[in-house]
Formats: structure tokens, C-alpha cells, sequence
């Protein structure tokens, strides 16, 4: 199944290189799509994916999060900020200043290798920090071990093929909905349609913008979505 699966990723990248190759060589697409295109890259950019998917957390698991107001809720969104937004971002930016990467896009394999490898090292003690907090709901524990599992399978594919860190991202989101969604007790149909909607038009407009092929776009979404399963499994 796994073989058919691979046969299947590589048939529609061949279809897809098949048509950009064809007429003028490449795919063209109205000026307004590619400017709504980059928009959506930026607000759905992997970097702020943890600060999403800790909201639908707490959004749909209000009850484990009732003893949590004001400066305690601040307190949670601050620490998934401070570790897995704001040091990968900075970290990113002065490998940019430091000339070890050539775009903070990270366009190659290669530059991607040190930015992962910092991300695994935030996200990992991220994990430890909501770990040894009694306090904090496992899902969300679970949910950040899913980041950091996904990045590790990210640098881990990086060796061979460079993936869609966007969809890598979505993917996560999903996977995190399909766990949730897996519980009886949630009623959650309507905000996991709109999370694989959201995945839909995420990953066409990494296609549009010629980011990446339609295998690293699935690959993506694959890789996020059994990170997470996994984190789930071990944690939860």
C-alpha cells in the first residue's frame, strides 16, 4: 500500500511537470491569485502554526483550561510565543545576517539544515517546559511533542527531498484535529472541514506560487498528520 501510495505522489508530480514544461515552460497565473497566494503563505507560515493550534486547543477543550484566566491564559500563549515562535524566527533572521543561509525563505536543502535542527532544539524544550507543568492539559503537551516530531521527520526527509514546511505545518493542525475529533465527547465536524479546507488552499497556493511539487506539498501534509497521531498515541 505504501509503494502504491509513493507511485501515486510520483504520477501527479510527472503530470505536473508534464504541463508546466509544456507551451511557454512554465505555469502562469493571474497576478491577483499569486498576490492572494503570498498572503495566505504568510498567514498560514509555519512559524505561527504552535500559536494556532495551542488556540483551537484551548478553544475546544475550555473545560481542562477553566482554571486558566488572565495572566495564567497570557502565560500560555507567551511561553508557545517565546520558544517555538520568537527564538525561531530571531534564529532564522541572524543565520540570514550571519550569511549562513542565503534567503530567510530557505528555497535549498541546504538551507534548511541549521534552521531545523535550532527549531528541533526550541520546540524539544518547549515540550519540557509544558511536561513538568502538572497543570498543563496533555493535549497541548501532546500538541507541541507533535511539532517536534514533525520538524524531526522534516530534517530527517531534508537528507533526500526538500517538503513543504507550510503543508508540513497544516498538516499538524489537521492531525491535531483528526485526535480531537477521534473523542466522542468533541463536536468538532464543522472546525475539522474548515482546518482540511484550509489545508486545500494552503497547499495550491504553495503550487501556484511554484514553491514546491505537488510530492513535497503531500509529504507535508503527511509527514504533520502522523507526527501528531504519534505524539497523541504517546502522550494522551
Amino acid at each position: 500500500m505504501l509503494n502504491n501510495f509513493f507511485e501515486f505522489i510520483d504520477f501527479m508530480n510527472n503530470n505536473q511537470s508534464a504541463i508546466s514544461d509544456s507551451n511557454s515552460g512554465q505555469l502562469t497565473f493571474n497576478p491577483v491569485l499569486r498576490g492572494i497566494s503570498h498572503v495566505l503563505s504568510v498567514l498560514f507560515h509555519p512559524l505561527f502554526i504552535p500559536l494556532y493550534g495551542t488556540w483551537l486547543i484551548i478553544y475546544t477543550h475550555s473545560f481542562s483550561f477553566a482554571g486558566f484566566y488572565g495572566k495564567k491564559l497570557f502565560a500560555v500563549y507567551a511561553s508557545v510565543f517565546a520558544n517555538m515562535i520568537l527564538l525561531t524566527g530571531v534564529t532564522v533572521l541572524l543565520l540570514k545576517q550571519l550569511k549562513f543561509i542565503q534567503s530567510i525563505r530557505m528555497h535549498t536543502q541546504k538551507d534548511r539544515i541549521i534552521p531545523y535542527i535550532a527549531t528541533m532544539t526550541f520546540y524539544f524544550w518547549a515540550f519540557l517546559v509544558f511536561r513538568h507543568q502538572t497543570t498543563i492539559p496533555l493535549v497541548l503537551t501532546a500538541f507541541v511533542l507533535g511539532s517536534f516530531l514533525a520538524v524531526v521527520i522534516a530534517f530527517i526527509s531534508n537528507l533526500a527531498l526538500k517538503i513543504s514546511m507550510h503543508a508540513l505545518g497544516m498538516g499538524g493542525l489537521l492531525g491535531l484535529m483528526f485526535c480531537i475529533f477521534s473523542d466522542p465527547y468533541y463536536n468538532i465536524t464543522l472546525l475539522l472541514l474548515i482546518i482540511i479546507l484550509l489545508c486545500g488552499i494552503v497547499g495550491t497556493s504553495r503550487l501556484i506560487l511554484g514553491e514546491h511539487t505537488l510530492r513535497e506539498v503531500y509529504l507535508g501534509f503527511m509527514f504533520g498528520i502522523l507526527a501528531q497521531l504519534i505524539a497523541f498515541w504517546v502522550i494522551v
